[in-house]
């Protein structure tokens, strides 16, 4: 099997870095490597990386988000398959095998992985993950008709992601760089598949501004992301019909949520927040 790179961004969270390397130090895979990018970080990372230096490198670029630190770990390594997921997140044992094996059966595919939300008692996180389950439901993931897949536990080809220019580094938030990459990957001709076998637990604990402003910024990023549509003449995805938000808004009962009727309040908030982003970020990119 291929030589493969895990690629990890990170900004500021050194505390949760370090559970991911140690996850990542337990995987079942041979012959990888973690490639750490520090976009920018004021805390030193060196004594962190250093008990993990046999199969972690550390490098450092100035702040310029996590779509270029991403870009900026492929450029590091030459592994031709490569693995993202973030400094939050924990995967599991088989995680890394399970988008190689994909990635075996379909070389030109863009492999995404089962995400699970490792704090169940707070609602915010749970609410985030629910509404990324819909998505991934609604759109299709496991029939291979999904537009997108999250970048905390995605894989490809190092030589397919080069091809068609990696991330756009035009995102400044971790917002919507992860659905434009879809999209063009799918536009080049190549295929998005769902590997169910391939875990990472996500531990992004919110309040309740936090996760105002998560989705503030996913509304911001779909502004962006339609700006560069229309800029490559593009269609523009369309609003999603009535059965679209009836879908959603059911989505913590059918789930058999702990708290459904808070989650769905809160995932009608989300809503809210990411229009409230994308007029915020229309404004203030007319001139």
């Amino acid at each position: 099997m291929s030589r493969a790179a895990v690629v990890i961004p990170t900004y500021n969270r050194p505390a949760r870095l370090s559970t991911c390397l140690a996850a990542l130090a337990k995987l079942e895979s041979q012959d990888f490597e973690v490639v750490v990018v520090d976009d920018g970080g004021e805390a030193d990372l060196t004594d962190l990386i250093a008990p993990h230096a046999a199969f972690v490198r550390l490098v450092r670029q100035t702040n310029g988000g996590p779509a270029r630190a991403r870009n900026a770990g492929v450029r590091a390594t030459e592994a031709e398959f490569i693995a993202f997921t973030d400094d939050d997140c924990v995967p599991e044992p088989g995680w890394l095998e399970g988008l190689r094996r994909r990635g075996q059966q379909d070389p030109e595919a863009l492999i995404g992985g089962r995400v699970e939300n490792l704090l169940p008692r707070d609602i915010y996180a749970s609410t985030s993950q629910s509404l990324t389950d819909f998505l991934y439901d609604f759109y299709g993931a496991e029939t291979g008709d999904t537009p997108f897949f999250t970048t905390n536990n995605v894989g490809c080809s190092r030589q397919a992601f080069l091809s068609i220019g990696g991330f756009d580094e035009t995102f400044p938030l971790p917002a919507a760089e992860d659905r434009d990459l879809g999209l063009r990957w799918r536009a080049s001709g190549r295929r998005l598949v769902y590997a169910q076998d391939a875990v990472v637990g996500h531990a992004h604990g919110m309040d309740l501004s936090g996760f105002w402003r998560q989705h503030s910024n996913y509304g911001k990023g779909a502004y962006h992301l339609h700006t560069l549509m229309k800029a490559r003449q593009e269609s523009t995805p369309k609003i999603e019909g009535l059965g679209f938000y009836f879908g959603l808004i059911s989505q913590a009962f059918r789930s058999g949520a702990s708290n459904p009727v808070g989650q769905t309040v809160l995932l009608g908030l989300s809503q809210v927040a990411m229009v409230s982003g994308y007029v915020a970020q229309k404004r203030a990119s007319q001139p």
